[in-house]
């Protein structure tokens, strides 16, 4: 027995316990170990082989992983895309595309074989290399390989290049060579090549130190992922993708960074500097073109990441709007533009607003009108504020919707001389524990006191206004279940209007 394969199989077994095994084998000596150190740990393998016909002998490639596989007794998928032309013709980045190209293939494969993962062959030469190159590229994110990505697992990482081919010449197996490897002009060779070799004379353990590193950074990198999507808040009224802008202007700048470049990846675009850098500009109120067509524009309290036109599907029995319509309001009619532009509805949607109508009068508009039980029940949360604002209280109102109840309460601070008489909390106090499961809508974003309390009692958040200076989901970002700026305007001005009058006061005393 070599001495890879006890330690190789103690850590497959400990990263993919379950058989069958999806095995990516390029026909490069890498990929061909791991097929043998699969094989001879007696796991049931299926070798899956992507010919990238970017090289006129990629078919000898194939024919060989085929023929590798019919030796081991395991099963053979092979797929061949062009990718060099499609990427042409998209104008994408044909690395990249590539790789999206290879993964989705071995997922395919994956889920026709009932595989639970696919082991890919890289390295501990491939760990320092990507962390290297990353750097010198200026790519913050992503430094390390990681072990295991949902199906995707990488036994080899610990173990350098040349012990894979020492293994091979130990089992008397050939592999395939790739020439573009030899090609320095590429900035992974030139690492490879040229620099590596002169690291690893003047450091012996330089390829292990930086895997240490990568994979530090990574842990760390996973807390950070996670703040950052806790600052994407979606606004799931409209139909588009939407977020609520206060907790991304308010969030530390690389936690909004790390978070934008999730929204981009969510529009499944490239998260380069210049994107993030669009975003935050969009943030600031500057409109901005995305790749592939996207407008990212801000209106109010929202930023709308608008696609293509063509890209919006009309649900069943809707329109688009029309010159001419009107919907029919409680004190009269109300032009449908208008509507639209009180509900935050940036320019470049309004023309595209899915609308139920009989001739030109709107019945529907799309997750907009008529109200939904949300507006109306903020609708009672105002009238809450309204009383707080007749008590000399700060105005916010909540009300509470627990089953069958409904609970009502306003802030009484002032007339309690209790700092903890928030809304949120009498509400709680009211409800006991029959508030879990409910929710609450509150004219203004949740103190983290507040927040908390909600949390711990099972309440889902409904609010109107952010709280700039202590909201606890601006501040600190989403916990729970949380929506944003429902009848915004009204609690905001509310809340406007009580400090201007507090201000003027103070100046006039």
């Amino acid at each position: 027995m070599h001495p890879l394969e006890a330690p190789f199989r103690e850590r497959l077994a400990a990263l993919a316990p379950e058989d069958p095994l999806v095995l990516a084998v390029s026909g490069g000596g890498d990929s061909v170990a791991l097929a043998h150190l699969v094989h001879r740990a007696g796991r049931r393998g299926v070798v899956a082989h992507l010919d990238h016909a970017l090289r006129p002998d990629s078919a000898g490639d194939l024919a060989f992983v085929r023929a590798l596989a019919e030796r081991l007794g395991f099963p053979f998928y092979a797929e061949r895309v062009e990718v060099g032309r499609i990427a042409k013709e998209r104008g994408e980045n044909l690395e990249a595309l590539a790789r999206e190209v290879r993964y989705a293939f071995l997922h395919r494969v994956a889920r026709e074989v009932g595989a639970k993962a696919i082991l890919t062959a890289h390295t501990l030469d491939d760990q320092a290399e990507t962390l290297l190159l990353k750097l010198l590229q200026g790519t913050a994110r992503g430094l390390a390989i990681r072990e295991k990505e949902g199906l995707v697992v990488r036994p080899l990482l610990p173990f350098p290049r040349e012990a894979l081919r020492d293994y091979l010449g130990f089992l008397g197996e050939a592999w395939r060579e790739d020439p573009t490897n030899q090609d320095p002009a590429l900035d992974r060779n030139y690492l490879r090549l040229v620099v590596f070799p002169l690291l690893l004379e003047r450091f012996p353990a330089a390829r292990e130190a930086l895997a240490r590193f990568a994979q530090a950074r990574e842990m760390e990198d996973a807390h950070l992922e996670k703040e950052a999507r806790a600052r994407l808040l979606p606004d799931p009224r409209f139909f588009v993708p939407a977020y609520r802008v206060a907790p991304l202007v308010e969030a530390p700048p690389a936690l909004r960074r790390r978070a934008l470049r999730q929204v981009l990846e969510g529009l499944f675009l490239r998260p380069e500097a210049r994107h993030i850098a669009l975003l935050e500009g969009a943030l600031a109120g500057r409109a901005a073109t995305l790749p592939e067509g996207h407008t990212a524009r801000r209106k109010g309290g929202t930023l709308f990441l608008i696609p293509p036109a063509p890209r919006l599907p009309l649900p069943p029995g809707f329109r688009r709007p029309e010159p001419g319509d009107y919907l029919v309001m409680p004190y009269g009619r109300k032009r449908l533009v208008d509507f639209l532009a009180e509900k935050g509805v940036p320019k470049e949607l309004k023309g595209l607003w899915p609308v139920r109508a009989e001739a030109k009068r709107v019945v529907e508009v799309y997750g907009l009108f008529p109200p939904g039980e949300g507006e109306r029940l903020m609708g009672l949360a105002l009238e809450e504020a309204q009383e707080a604002l007749a008590q000399g209280e700060v105005p916010v109102g909540a009300v509470l919707v627990a089953g069958e109840r409904l609970y009502r309460a306003h802030n009484r601070v002032e007339a309690t001389k209790d700092p903890t008489a928030h809304a949120e909390m009498l509400l709680l106090r009211q409800a006991g524990k029959e508030a879990r499961g409910g929710r609450v809508y509150v004219t203004l974003e949740p103190c983290l006191m507040c927040q908390h309390a909600l949390t711990q009692a099972g309440v889902e958040v409904v609010y109107g206004a952010e709280n700039l200076k202590e909201g606890a989901l601006t501040r600190f970002g989403q916990r729970g279940k949380v929506l944003g700026g429902v009848r915004e305007g009204e609690c905001a001005k509310l809340l406007r209007d009580f400090f201007a009058r507090l201000r003027e006061g103070c100046r006039s005393g």
